[in-house]
């Protein structure tokens, strides 16, 4: 089941670790209570912005990794890159860029997002939330 933000994802048991990705996908249905999703989401995807990047890149990494998410996108629209980590290759992040199809691993590739498609709209409201 698909999500986007708000959503809020408590990654542990003892509700300390409170994150709101981007998007998210659960597979397992039993995660969600009340609103919630208790415990790791398979699939998450944050849009690093000035203000949360180092937050994406480190904190939630390491968040997300200790607690078993299975596959983790960065999107950067200012380097124009995709980031993907995934549990089996969280050393060796493969780098798509915005343009590109890129394969969703938790599906072993059969579900793939055209980047391309979407890139106009994407672009342009990344102009306007800068104008503000």
């Amino acid at each position: 089941m698909p999500f986007i933000s708000p959503v809020d994802v408590q990654l542990d048991e003892d509700e300390r670790t409170m994150v709101q990705p981007d998007v998210l996908i659960v597979c397992d249905l039993n995660r969600l209570k009340n609103f919630r999703v208790f415990g790791a989401p398979e699939f998450l995807v944050e849009v690093l912005s000035p203000s949360t990047r180092k937050k994406d890149m480190q904190l939630k990494l390491y968040k997300y990794r200790r607690a078993g998410v299975q596959e983790y996108w960065m999107i950067d629209p200012e380097k124009e890159t995709i980031v993907v980590l995934t549990q089996e290759h969280w050393d060796a992040p493969v780098i798509y860029g915005l343009k590109d199809t890129v394969p969703v691993g938790i599906w072993n590739g059969a579900c793939k997002v055209d980047f391309s498609e979407i890139w106009d709209k994407f672009e342009l409201l990344m102009r306007t939330a800068h104008l503000r």
